[in-house]
């Protein structure tokens, strides 16, 4: 037979027929009012219509006759009377339910045909089944935007997620909550027990957050062990109440295999628009607020706008120049002593890293050590310590000096390095110096972390000649039994338990008894922050026979201890007298002296002559005059010419606020400062002061306590020890 013939065996519409029917696509004719004209074979399969007259019906009747694809039938109507209306092709995507249950995608392109005259002729339905193309694509944007440990969403879900939240809260004026949540000490579970038990752990703190979340909050997990959580139309006032019901969904036990584990979580919360009005911003804010919860105690939140205050821009300055102040050469190592008390001789001493900041003077190294740590800089900072520490002692010596052991804090992730003790006995080396002369100072959390290890080290340093000393001893988790496998040389008792030496009967006992069991077991002793001779009396009766406090000497600079060093001996108070009278002859004004302290909000309103808005902290008024007052606040500052502070007390029940500089600056203890400030005010201003001033004179000689002023009966240590725990436990 010839080609041609096959080919006449077919005629036009057997071709189209054909060609319709063998396509894996619905298609579909329509007329002009809905009347379906024709379907293929795949389209009447899939939706069912082998056994119906279909020809002719519209999809309103055809979606009374088949239930199970009403929905389809009639949203295909609205979308064909979108394409007569538009006069071109249509595309979209839907999805339906087919014969055997299954949910098939179709990519739908509905082309409308008209009559010459522009009236409407017909319209064609054609589908392709994407079903697999969108299971890809979904796979694909899980695999991107979706943690796969968790399922949660991840980071960048999350950034999109918060940018549209943006929008929504602006367009409506509503506000927005953002919380991040630090999982406090999981790296230590996780190194301990393993990443398979770690990461267990996280999926079951992940399922017991959701428990918590309402219908629009979203959770996300944004780090390894950091998660956060957006809460949209949020009153701002709740969001204390919320971050405490996260805190105590992870109170009870998490049991994973034969362990029992306790998590807690730090949270740093923010809202939209008071802390920030950009995703960007309203992270960074919840990311410091979160850091200050973490740096203060953990197992609590921080509110960013509670804390956006001198602490929070002082901190986010020295997170930004950390990196930089190794080159720059801008740390310095400082020596306080220890000191024998029967003969105030000098018998060590403990290296402390300062900080030379260009914009904030002098920084302690609770200011920057865990932030070191966490970005890893806390290892070359380490090394520069011992290395300075070892090549000072060495010149002294060299220069006829009497030397005498120093002792240098290690840090917990760099006494567990393998290559601790080796780097130590380098550095000892290099420098041709005896290992009697250093002393290692760790922390109980060191030994906690990881005993065995603990022990190995520990033995090596010993082996080779070095002291090891504990420090902090009493504020972490280990047992005093524990003391005898550990074998250190040295116990310092914590400043905290020293401090309350009488003023709390139950630390004394707790004092006295440190003591007793740790000379039992030949272990020597030393009483830290030693501030009061009322102190020294009690640990000189209960035989603690070394101490190091300020009431000997203050941190000092390496050439003023070389000259301590070559005294041999420290006499009480000396440093503080001549302090004392310094500031004493500073003063210009008469000043009234209060003999209970005067609160004040202070604020930084020019910093390096630039204009900048913080929140206010509060500090205590000792003394006022019409040229300037002396304060004291919890917080270290510059003294610098450049930066002025507003402070803003009531007296008399009028509301006075005072501009001025700083031009010094004593620390009085540990992380508590006294200022001197001088006013910068106009005439007019000290006039109006001056009249207050001289009422308030002539009341404070008839009652201390003067009505309708901030007063407050507290003395200056106890007062800023209950401002840190009511910041704490906020």
């Amino acid at each position: 037979m010839k080609e041609q013939n096959i080919v006449d065996l077919f005629d036009s519409n057997e071709k189209l027929e054909t060609l319709l029917n063998t396509l894996p696509d619905p298609i579909i004719f329509k007329d002009e009012q809905d009347r379906w004209i024709q379907a293929n074979q795949y389209a009447i399969s899939l939706l069912g219509l082998e056994e119906i007259d279909y020809i002719g019906k519209t999809s309103t009747e055809l979606a009374s006759i088949k239930p199970l694809f009403r929905e389809l039938f009639l949203s295909s109507f609205k979308e064909d009377q979108k394409a007569w209306v538009s006069g071109k092709v249509t595309r979209r995507e839907i999805t339906s339910t087919s014969q055997n249950g299954q949910n098939i995608t179709f990519d739908i392109l509905t082309k409308p045909i008209f009559h010459q005259d522009g009236s409407k002729k017909a319209l064609v339905v054609i589908g392709r089944d994407v079903t697999e193309r969108k299971r890809v694509e979904m796979y694909k944007t899980r695999l991107a935007f979706y943690d796969q440990l968790t399922q949660l969403p991840n980071r960048f879900k999350y950034k999109e997620e918060l940018e549209n939240q943006v929008i929504i809260s602006r367009t409506l004026q509503q506000k927005l909550v953002v919380m991040y949540l630090g999982l406090d000490r999981f790296n230590i579970i996780n190194d301990t027990l393993g990443p398979a038990i770690g990461d267990r752990l996280l999926i079951q703190i992940s399922d017991r957050l959701q428990k918590c979340l309402q219908e629009d909050w979203f959770l996300a997990r944004i780090g390894g062990d950091e998660f956060s959580i957006i809460i949209p139309n949020a009153k701002v006032e709740e969001k204390h109440r919320l971050a405490n019901m996260i805190i105590d969904s992870l109170t009870a036990p998490f049991f994973i295999n034969e362990y029992e584990l306790f998590a807690t979580a730090s949270i740093g919360l923010c809202s939209y628009p008071n802390d920030g009005e950009d995703a960007e911003s309203l992270m960074k804010s919840a990311g410091i607020a979160l850091h200050l919860a973490e740096e203060e105690g953990k197992n609590q939140y921080k509110t960013y706008s509670s804390i956006r205050d001198i602490k929070t821009f002082k901190a986010f300055s020295i997170e930004n120049s950390l990196h930089k102040a190794m080159d720059m050469k801008e740390f310095e190592l400082y020596y306080q002593p220890k000191i024998d008390i029967h003969t105030n001789r000098i018998i060590g001493a403990e290296a402390l890293i300062r900080w030379n900041h260009p914009e904030w003077d002098l920084v302690s190294p609770k200011e920057f050590i865990s932030l070191a740590e966490d970005t890893g800089l806390i290892i070359p900072i380490g090394h520069w310590v011992k290395e300075t520490a070892c090549k000072q002692n060495k010149e002294w010596r060299d220069e006829g000096v009497n030397i005498v052991p120093i002792s240098v804090n290690i840090s917990a992730k760099r006494f567990m390095q393998k290559e601790f003790v080796k780097s130590i006995a380098m550095i000892l080396e290099k420098v041709q110096l005896d290992p009697q002369f250093l002393e290692i100072e760790i922390t109980e959390t060191s030994l906690m972390e990881n005993e065995k290890m603990a022990i190995v080290v520990i033995n090596q340093l010993r082996g080779l000649g070095f002291k090891v000393s504990l420090d902090d001893f009493g504020t972490g988790y280990s047992a005093l039994s524990y003391l005898k496998q550990f074998k250190v040389d040295t116990i310092k008792i914590d400043r905290t338990f020293i401090k309350e030496i009488g003023k709390n009967t139950q630390d004394e006992l707790i004092v006295k008894g440190i003591i007793n069991i740790i000379q039992s077991l030949n272990i020597n002793v030393i009483a830290e922050g030693v501030e009061t001779e009322e102190q020294l009396r009690f640990l000189r009766e209960h035989k603690c026979n070394q101490v190091q406090g300020y009431l000997y000497s203050r941190p000092v600079k390496a050439e003023e201890f070389k000259e301590l060093l070559k005294k041999e001996k420290i006499e009480i108070n000396v440093q503080d007298q001549e302090l004392k009278q310094e500031y004493e002859n500073r003063r210009k004004f008469f000043r009234l002296n209060f003999i209970h302290p005067l609160s004040a909000d202070m604020t930084i309103i020019k910093f390096m002559d630039q204009d900048i808005t913080l929140g206010k902290t509060e500090v205590l008024i000792q003394d006022l005059s019409l040229g300037g007052l002396s304060l004291i606040s919890d917080i270290k500052m510059a003294v610098r010419p450049d930066m002025l502070l507003s402070i803003e007390t009531e007296i008399l029940g009028e509301t006075v606020a005072l501009i001025g500089k700083i031009m010094w600056m004593k620390e009085l203890y540990d992380d508590v400062y006294q200022y001197g400030i001088e006013f910068m005010i106009e005439e007019p201003e000290r006039d109006s002061l001056a009249k207050l001033v001289n009422a308030l004179t002539v009341k404070i000689r008839k009652n201390p306590i003067v009505p309708d002023c901030r007063f407050i009966i507290a003395d200056i240590y106890t007062f800023f020890k209950k401002e840190l725990s009511n910041k704490t436990n906020a």
